[in-house]
C-alpha cells in the first residue's frame, strides 16, 4: 500500500525530470535498449570533464549509452547528493566512462 509520502515522492521525481530531463536511450547488458527520463551533467576540474546522468531509473550494471557518437559506460555514483550533504532519495547520480579501444576488463592493456 503507498502511503502519501510516496506519493508526494513520486510527484517531485515527475516534477524535476519534466523541468530538467529528456528522453534518453540506454542500452541494456543484453542488448535491449530501455528509453529512460534523465539529463546529463557536465562538470570540469583542472583539465578533467566528468559527466553524469542524473534520473530516477534504475539501471542494470554494464549499461551504456551514445551520446555525440562515443559510447559511454555508465556507473552507479549513488544517489545525488543534496544540500547540506545528504543524499537525494529521488534521483540516482551514474558517471559515464568512455568506453575507448584497447581496454579490456575494465583496465588499458597498453
Amino acid at each position: 500500500m503507498k502511503s502519501a509520502f510516496d506519493d508526494a515522492r513520486q510527484l517531485i521525481q515527475a516534477a524535476i525530470q519534466q523541468c530538467f530531463g529528456s528522453e534518453l536511450v540506454v542500452m541494456l547488458p543484453d542488448g535491449q535498449q530501455r528509453k529512460i527520463q534523465g539529463y546529463i551533467k557536465h562538470q570540469s576540474s583542472e583539465n578533467h570533464a566528468i559527466k553524469r546522468l542524473l534520473t530516477g531509473s534504475c539501471l542494470p550494471p554494464l549499461s551504456t549509452m551514445m551520446i555525440k557518437g562515443k559510447r559511454y559506460s555508465l556507473v552507479l555514483s549513488g544517489h545525488e547528493q543534496g544540500k547540506g550533504k545528504r543524499e537525494s532519495q529521488l534521483q540516482r547520480e551514474y558517471v559515464l566512462n568512455l568506453s575507448q579501444a584497447g581496454i579490456k576488463h575494465d583496465f588499458s592493456e597498453y
